[in-house]
């Protein structure tokens, strides 16, 4: 998939170990992970390859338009043909590629293929309530705030929200986000 100066690519097993790094980094794993901690590289080798075989999640490299490293992963999970929905999950991986609108556009794009080619209905995701920009930017996306998990995620000592999210294929159609 191609969008503006962002590809969404199949994952290559080559590109792994660059994962790992990004999995086991200590404020990705902050920002994005319920685990209990930053992952170890051949939980996150044994990740990919059986998402590679799952039947539920659809995953992709994000690359910068004509690089050939992957600067991080965006997928579907839990993808339900019955109830024509998927959870969202995406990790931009270095501190120097977030923040450049790197991760909306390939959010964009996930979006159209997942209510244009999938024909999905719902596209959920969960975030928790510190990571402000995240929040911010899956609002200026077009996600609407669904509820709260309260005092879900344990991090620094302290317990804080996780904020359910998700945007409809109707909604998504009439906006100009598509």
């Amino acid at each position: 998939m191609v969008g503006e100066g962002v590809d969404l690519r199949r994952h290559r097993r080559e590109n792994y170990p660059l994962y790992a790094r990004w999995y086991g980094d200590e404020e990705v794993w902050r920002l994005t992970s319920w685990a209990a901690g930053p992952m170890r590289q051949a939980a996150v080798e044994r990740l990919f390859r059986d998402r590679e075989l799952s039947s539920v999640d659809d995953s992709f490299a994000i690359h910068r338009e004509g690089k050939e490293e992957p600067v991080g992963v965006i997928g579907l999970m839990n993808v339900s043909e019955a109830n024509a929905s998927a959870d969202l999950s995406i990790i931009v991986g270095s501190a120097e590629d977030r923040d450049q609108g790197v991760g909306t556009e390939a959010i964009r794009l996930l979006l159209r293929y997942a209510f244009e080619e999938l024909r999905l209905h719902r596209v959920g995701l969960s975030v928790f309530a510190f990571n402000e920009p995240a929040i911010s930017t899956y609002e200026k996306i077009g996600f609407a705030h669904e509820g709260r998990l309260k005092e879900a995620i344990r991090r620094e000592d302290a317990f804080y929200d996780a904020i359910l999210m998700s945007v409809l294929a109707d909604d998504w159609h009439k906006s100009d986000r598509s």
